[in-house]
């Protein structure tokens, strides 16, 4: 059907359009005033059942997308260390910001992150480890 409709030519596509619309504006005036009025009735109840379907499914949706939301929230990620998924690329979420090794620690001059305390790794310069 999609191969013939993609083969018409203009002058057929008109045509088809025209002979359509003669043929509604006969069954129309063939109808009765109460069967028009019946049809447009279960028209809009039919696009009333539509209408009701698509916002229940933007619902469960959006529902859906706040449940994933709440789970990449900063409080529930101190949870998610004890149940790490491989396949959820967590550092694109918006909320962890890892940064880079660029600070040093003042004691024992390891490079660490940011938010890392300072002296973690050497207790203050109370841990001093050989050099290798």
């Amino acid at each position: 059907m999609r191969d013939k409709r993609s083969q018409r030519t203009e002058e057929q596509i008109q045509q088809h359009n025209a002979d359509a619309r003669v043929s509604m504006q006969q069954l129309r005036e063939e109808q009765s005033e109460d069967t028009r009025a019946e049809r447009n009735e279960v028209i809009r109840l039919e696009q009333r059942q539509s209408r009701r379907f698509t916002v229940s499914r933007r619902r469960t949706n959006d529902q859906q997308r706040q449940q994933v939301h709440c789970a990449f929230t900063s409080d529930s990620f101190l949870h998610l260390v004890f149940q790490y998924e491989p396949d959820i690329e967590y550092y694109a979420n918006s909320k962890v910001v890892i940064g880079a090794l660029d600070k040093e620690c003042p004691h024992c001059h390891v490079l660490k992150f940011k938010n890392e305390l300072p002296g973690m790794y050497c207790a203050s310069g109370k841990v001093q480890l050989p050099e290798i």
